[in-house]
């Protein structure tokens, strides 16, 4: 028996937000992946994965989709059996969602503390045996974010790449890359001198901003759909013990 009335509106009202929830873990999934392009090159320059956060994303956006899967077809097929399963795994993904903020919350200050730590000490594994995926890191750190060294291109006098030496830093750091370019002996003009760690530092609160953006949206549109779906839920239930 179909329901009636305002459990209908109910029903139009939760299929709608499940779809726009659908859309927001789609939104989710499209994030992870843009951030994972764009730092998953650096991910040797640190013992903090921060790439990890955009994998989880990626997970956490397919995982949404699937549920809202669930809740748009038990609000089409009326089903409370679809509509408990699918209130249950919004309300564990919630929780998971919330405790995950906590938890960001909590180790931020950590955060910027072991970039710093990590950065440092790729610095001076930077061109040496074994440590190739940190010189590509690095190398790329450098010529994209436009910087030099870790606060700045002074940092690489005490690195093991130029032994002290004050006269050159990698080719990286120039302004426009060509071979031997990293020769500073007679002036910094054509190399960019500011250090990496606040640019990226910078790149990794711009991806959270993004991120934060479209999950407060996403957790919203979750709240009224978890509403929605345990009063269909209770409705359904109404009309079947009337009927």
């Amino acid at each position: 028996m179909a329901v009636e009335g305002g459990a209908k509106i109910i029903k139009i009202l939760l299929f709608v937000f499940n779809f726009i929830f659908f859309l927001g873990g789609i939104g989710l999934l499209g994030v992870g992946i843009y951030v994972q392009l764009k730092i998953g090159d650096y991910v040797e320059l640190s013992s903090v994965k921060y790439v990890t956060g955009s994998i989880i994303i990626i997970a956490v956006g397919a995982i949404i989709a699937v549920i809202a899967f669930f809740g748009c077809c038990g609000a089409i097929k009326e089903s409370r059996c679809l509509l408990g399963t699918f209130f249950a795994l919004m309300l564990l993904i919630f929780g998971l969602e919330v405790a995950g903020t906590a938890l960001g919350f909590v180790y931020r200050a950590q955060i910027k503390d072991e970039l710093m730590k990590d950065l440092n000490k790729t610095l001076n594994q930077y061109d040496t045996s074994g440590h190739e995926g940190v010189t590509h890191a690095f190398d790329l750190l450098q010529e994209k974010e436009k910087c030099c060294g870790v606060n700045n291109y002074t940092d690489w006098r005490r690195s093991h790449f130029t032994n002290g030496n004050p006269s050159f830093v990698p080719d990286s750091c120039c302004k426009e890359m060509n071979p031997g370019c990293g020769d500073i002996s007679e002036g910094t003009d054509n190399i960019n001198t500011e250090g990496c760690y606040k640019k990226t530092l910078a790149l990794l609160r711009d991806n959270l901003i993004i991120i934060c953006g479209i999950g407060v949206a996403v957790a919203v549109i979750q709240l009224l759909s978890m509403i929605f779906a345990l009063v269909l839920i209770c409705k359904i239930r109404d009309q079947s013990t009337f009927a």
